[in-house]
């Protein structure tokens, strides 16, 4: 595993961003528990299905992360020309390329002189964004590092999927990191398993099958009357469960030890918000008293993907009265299968809880349909 710790970077300040303009709410899909309503109240209680918010049509990660980045370099004072390096942190991109992260260069209004690259690394990609910000910095390659991290999870009407429409929500964040004088100590513990690419994947649209006419067309049912197409995502639960069990618990415990911490030296442990059953399974396992977790984030907003250890900080910091929080264990693991974590100092620093935004779309997908096919049919090579 990789272990890292670095002693000059300080987190500024954090801004999370959740979308409010569609709102599902479990209680819509009585049906993937067969009308009965006993079921029903039996998944929520077990495992915490409750609200989902999801971007309108035409509203992507990068705006998400626009609107957050913005306001978190206005509440930070924050001269925008300081900026040397932006990290975009994402599995929803808004092309192939380029990277989104020059999308946000643009909208931004960064300077030249600042490096951009965007980072796809699924449920642990926050951390790896913050990790390889800190050695950015920490190296002397840069002084402040902004991480934009965020996903949006595309709903298929025409798929009726149990799994993904029960768990993830939209979000978006900006993170400002800055080198500091003073030392200001944070402790990374990364490890990876690529026997297991498969529980969580894109089997269509890149290199390996790419899209075509049979692949757009084609909608898979597995046993559990679950439907999927190749090119918008497959995920073994019980694969990624039985990882979770077996590997995230030590992780934790790996990571107190390789730091010198223990579980008293922490005010609170952020963790991935899977689900409300396997959030409270790790943290028995690993020995996380209650009052030093929290398992509502799931409830109150769905799984956030790459950041939903950050929802799940954002969405209790933002009570003071039930955390005095200082210094914050945040634990992520997923697609990969990959597991990472960090323990990192965060009194005193801006942190906005968790804000609902209404956001407007600037084109729906058949105007963005149209305006490239109007853009390209009118492109002449020749003066």
């Amino acid at each position: 595993m990789a272990v890292s710790q670095f002693n000059h970077v300080k987190i500024s300040g954090i801004e999370y961003v959740v979308p409010n303009n569609i709102c599902r709410n479990i209680d819509d899909y009585l049906h993937f528990f067969d009308n009965n309503p006993k079921k029903l109240q039996r998944a929520k209680k077990i495992i915490g299905y409750g609200s989902i918010y999801k971007a309108p049509e035409g509203i992507t990660t990068s705006d998400i992360c626009e609107y957050a980045a913005t306001k978190l370099i206005s509440k930070l004072n924050i001269d925008i020309k300081s900026i040397d390096i932006l990290i975009f942190v994402s599995q929803s991109p808004d092309y192939y390329a380029p990277p989104t992260s020059q999308v946000l260069h643009k909208r931004l209004n960064l300077s030249e002189s600042c490096a951009v690259f965007d980072v796809t690394q699924g449920c642990t990609g926050y951390i790896y964004g913050l990790w390889l910000a800190s050695s950015l910095i920490e190296s002397g390659a840069a002084k402040k590092v902004l991480v934009c991290a965020g996903d949006n999870t595309y709903f298929d009407p025409e798929l009726e999927q149990k799994i993904k429409n029960l768990l993830f929500s939209d979000a978006g964040s900006a993170t400002l990191l800055e080198y500091s004088d003073n030392l200001i100590m944070s402790h990374y513990l990364i490890g990876s398993n690529g026997n297991g690419v498969e529980a969580g994947i894109y089997p269509a649209g890149r290199d390996r099958l790419p899209i075509s006419e049979k692949i757009l067309n084609t909608i898979i049912v597995d046993k559990d009357g679950n439907k999927w197409k190749l090119h918008e995502g497959f995920m073994d639960g019980l694969a990624v469960f039985d990882f979770t069990m077996n590997i995230v618990p030590e992780h934790i415990i790996g990571l107190l030890q390789s730091s010198n911490y223990s579980v008293d030296d922490i005010d609170f442990f952020a963790i991935h918000q899977g689900n409300k059953q396997i959030v409270q399974t790790l943290a028995e396992k690993a020995g996380i008293p209650e009052a030093k977790y929290s398992v509502e984030t799931f409830s109150k907003y769905g799984n956030h993907g790459g950041i939903s250890c950050l929802s799940n900080l954002m969405d209790n910091y933002a009570d003071t009265l039930k955390h005095k929080m200082k210094k914050v264990a945040l634990i992520s693991y997923g697609t990969g299968l990959s597991w990472a974590s960090v323990i990192v100092e965060i009194g005193n620093i801006y942190c906005s809880g968790i804000q609902l935004v209404h956001f407007e779309p600037v084109r729906n997908h058949n105007e963005e349909f149209e305006y490239w096919v109007n853009k390209i049919s009118n492109y002449s090579a020749s003066k």
